[in-house]
């Protein structure tokens, strides 16, 4: 066709003449080969499995559960997670006896990558929900769905059967585990409590044993023992003073007892001072010269020292005078050593006391800090001990909760709708390869028609003739046909048709025989294994019953 003379619709008629067989056979070639691919893909068929979310089985006032609920997209993705690891699948692969022929040319972690695209995990939307023109972000969903696909519908069948029950075995192992570490944990704390507890108890014993009455509690007795000393020590000091001044009457009188005998030597000599008094003034200047620092050699206590034997020496010779009047003297001198030893134990007993006093005075002042100890531990003591009792309601709570996640009374997992076997295959898609096959052969054809005339050098018409050379076509002469060359083309067009009739029937004929030989024999000696090894696995059980065992 000369482009360059324009493309016009009474052309239409002469292209589709000169082109309809490329078009067809370009369509024809595609539409078949569209059909072998239809037919040489195998079949796979999805099989799936609901299983139903049911709340736990006891009031929930009563008991709640010891597994928080959380949302069930969550939970999936984190039990999908674990059944979809190498091991599981490994185990299920195994069990089932699937992929035994791609075990011959497939690695097996490719092996297992396939199985994982396979299988599909969806919750389910339930039905008011889809009702609605807008869902809701915080609607509740109860139910999920397992899918898998395989070439054999059995095989189908029971690998999302046994995904079902892999799933409810771990959700009850999952709940299972969870409150029995909870009640571990619980176990673990009281225990380090107990152990808190224990130690302070020790720490505060030893304190007040070390600490005897400058506890918190002997304070008041010790306040008022102190109160009773101090009047005792004013009482002492009263009887000091008294025994004090008798024993200086009584000396007087003995004195002047003596003098009344033989005051005149004494007189010559001491003047109106007898020796008794004399010795006392001695004794207490010979104490305060000591208390200033004199020693025993100091001239000044030699001395005195001297006069004070001399002084006893008298006192002595006069208590053997045997004279009359010495008997006045001599009471004198009984009372005054009475006076003197009550003085004596006055003065002691105000020692005593003063000790005492001095000893409480400390122990009172030591108790604060004893005190201040003591009450930090009691505070630990006290928030140790609150701990140990909220642990020990809340272990009571986790051991109810363990037991009832035992007895599966808590939310559970059940098998809605069993896996089915599936009686059509879910994919390939074989009607729509065909149409799509059939609708690219002929947009391929038309295409091919168009670029062969477009590329086609030859003049067809009058005014194709005209327009390329610029010449005025006078007359055209119409091509004749003679009889022989009608029935050549007749022939012609004959064989051409029957061998075109003959490739299609073929095609067609090779295609279904290929979709026999590829789905039909397929997957026997799997489906055959499967059937052996499903006795552990029954996945015929009853709707609504759970399928495994924790």
């Amino acid at each position: 066709m000369n482009v360059e003379s324009g493309f016009q619709i009474s052309d239409l008629k002469g292209v589709v003449r000169r082109r309809a067989k490329l078009v067809f056979a370009t369509w024809l070639v595609v539409s078949l080969a569209s059909y072998w691919l239809a037919m040489a893909l195998p079949n796979e068929y999805e099989s799936s499995a609901t299983v139903l979310v049911e709340p736990q089985s006891v009031d929930e006032e009563l008991i709640r559960a010891g597994v928080a609920r959380s949302d069930l997209n969550r939970r999936l993705g984190l039990m999908a997670a674990k059944i979809m690891s190498r091991p599981r699948l490994s185990r299920i692969i195994d069990d089932l006896s699937l992929y035994r022929e791609e075990s011959n040319y497939l690695e097996r972690q490719e092996i297992i990558n396939l199985m994982r695209d396979q299988v599909k995990v969806e919750p389910v939307i339930p039905e008011l929900e889809k009702d609605r023109q807008t869902l809701r972000s915080n609607f509740e969903i109860n139910r999920f769905k397992i899918h898998f696909r395989d070439h054999n519908a059995e095989v189908a069948r029971n690998v999302a059967q046994r995904l079902a029950n892999d799933f409810i075995e771990e959700h009850i192992s999952n709940r299972v585990e969870v409150s029995q570490k909870s009640l571990e944990f619980i176990d673990a704390e009281l225990v380090r409590l107990a152990e808190s507890i224990r130690a302070i108890e020790s720490r505060v014993a030893e304190i007040k044993a070390a600490n005897p009455g400058r506890l918190p509690e002997d304070m008041a007795a010790n306040q008022r023992q102190l109160e009773r000393l101090m009047t005792a020590v004013s009482y002492a000091r009263r009887d000091a003073s008294t025994a004090r001044s008798d024993e200086a009457f009584f000396h007087s009188q003995s004195a002047t007892a003596r003098e009344l005998l033989g005051g005149d030597t004494f007189d010559r000599r001491y003047g109106h001072e007898t020796p008794v008094d004399r010795k006392q003034s001695l004794n207490l200047l010979l104490t305060d010269m000591r208390s200033r620092g004199y020693t025993e050699k100091h001239p000044d206590i030699v001395k005195t020292q001297a006069e004070l034997a001399t002084l006893e020496d008298q006192i002595e010779a006069s208590k053997s005078d045997e004279r009359p009047g010495s008997l006045a003297e001599h009471g004198a001198e009984a009372e005054a050593e009475r006076a003197r030893l009550r003085r004596l134990h006055a003065e002691s007993e105000i020692e005593l006391l003063r000790s005492k006093e001095e000893g409480l005075l400390r122990l009172l002042g030591e108790a604060p800090g004893v005190a201040e100890q003591l009450d930090g531990l009691d505070r630990q003591y006290q928030h140790l001990f609150q701990s140990y009792q909220d642990f020990s309601n809340r272990r009571h709570q986790a051991s109810v909760q363990a037991d009832l996640e035992r007895r599966q009374l808590g939310e559970q997992f059940r098998v809605l709708e069993q896996a089915f076997i599936a009686t059509e295959a879910s994919s390939p898609n074989r009607f729509v390869i065909i149409l799509v096959g059939v609708l690219f052969g002929l947009a391929m054809g038309g295409a091919a028609g168009i670029v062969m005339e477009a590329a086609d050098p030859t003049v067809h018409d009058a005014r194709q003739l005209q327009a390329s050379l610029n010449i005025p076509v006078l007359a055209t002469i119409p091509e004749i046909w003679l009889e022989s060359d009608r029935l050549r083309k007749r022939r012609s067009t004959f064989r051409q048709s029957f061998a075109t009739a003959a490739l299609v029937v073929l095609a067609l004929v090779g295609g279904a025989a290929n979709y026999v030989w590829v789905n039909g024999t397929s997957g026997d000696e799997q489906e055959e294994s499967i059937s052996r090894n499903t006795g552990a696995r029954a996945p015929d059980s009853p709707t609504g019953e759970l399928v495994g065992t924790p």
